[in-house]
C-alpha cells in the first residue's frame, strides 16, 4: 500500500474538513474575550478526518467580534485504485463575526500564492457560518469551498465543497466551559498526487470536543 503525505508551513493543501473556528456561541459583553481549543473526528465511507483547532475571540463591539486561530488536519481516504491517500495540513485564519442579538454570521477568506524554480503553490478558501446561540449553546449551518495546487515534477492538487449542519452545548466548569458539538456534512472532495487520485461525494458525521477559557478583558 502506498501513502501520500502533503505538508505545508503556512497554508494547507486541504481546508479543515470540519470547518473553521467555533459555533455561534458568544461572550457576554463587549470587551469580554475567550481562548478556545477544539479537537474532532469525522467519518464517512472510506474516509476519516481528524482536526485540532485553537483560536482567540475578541468581542470588539456589541455587533462585531474577531476570531484568530489555526487549524491542523489529517485526512485518510481510500484512493481510486484501492490504496490509501493521507494528507496533513495546517491553516491559520482570521474570521470576523457579525452579530445581531443571538444571531451571528462569521465569514473567513484566505489565500496563498508563491513560486520559483519551476514550482510553486497557489490556493484559497472561503468559509461562512450562520448561527443562533448563547454563551452555553448554539445551532448553525455553514459551508466552505477551497482549492490548492502545488506545481512540481509531481503536481499535487485538492479541491473541496462542503455544507454542514451542527449543534453544540458547553457545560460550565467554574469559569471555563467544556463543549460537545455534533455535525453533519455534505462533502465533495478531490485529492490528486501525480497518478494517485482519491475522490469523495457523500455524507459524513463528526463530533468535536472543546475547552473554552474564562472570559478576560
Amino acid at each position: 500500500m502506498r501513502y501520500l503525505a502533503a505538508l505545508s508551513l503556512t497554508a494547507a493543501c486541504a481546508a479543515p474538513p470540519m470547518g473553521l473556528g467555533t459555533g455561534a456561541r458568544t461572550p457576554a459583553a463587549v470587551g469580554h474575550n475567550v481562548i478556545e481549543g477544539r479537537t474532532g473526528m469525522a467519518a464517512a465511507s472510506g474516509r476519516q478526518a481528524f482536526q485540532a483547532d485553537v483560536s482567540a475571540r475578541f468581542q470588539v463591539a456589541r455587533v462585531f467580534a474577531m476570531e484568530s486561530g489555526i487549524a491542523v488536519t489529517r485526512v485518510q481516504q481510500a484512493g481510486a485504485d484501492g490504496d490509501q491517500v493521507n494528507l496533513t495540513g495546517g491553516f491559520p485564519y482570521l474570521r470576523p463575526r457579525f452579530q445581531v442579538d443571538r444571531v451571528s454570521l462569521a465569514i473567513a477568506l484566505a489565500g496563498l500564492g508563491m513560486g520559483g524554480g519551476g514550482g510553486g503553490i497557489i490556493g484559497g478558501i472561503a468559509d461562512a457560518q450562520l448561527g443562533y446561540g448563547t454563551a452555553a449553546w448554539s445551532v448553525y449551518v455553514g459551508a466552505y469551498a477551497q482549492s490548492f495546487e502545488i506545481v512540481s515534477e509531481s503536481p499535487i492538487d485538492t479541491s473541496a465543497r462542503q455544507v454542514r449542519l451542527g449543534g453544540e452545548y458547553a457545560w460550565a466548569m467554574g469559569a471555563s466551559r467544556f463543549g460537545v458539538a455534533v455535525e453533519l456534512y455534505r462533502q465533495r472532495e478531490a485529492l490528486r498526487n501525480g497518478d494517485d487520485q482519491a475522490d469523495t461525494d457523500g455524507f459524513a458525521g463528526g463530533v468535536k470536543l472543546s475547552i473554552t477559557s474564562p472570559e478576560f478583558r
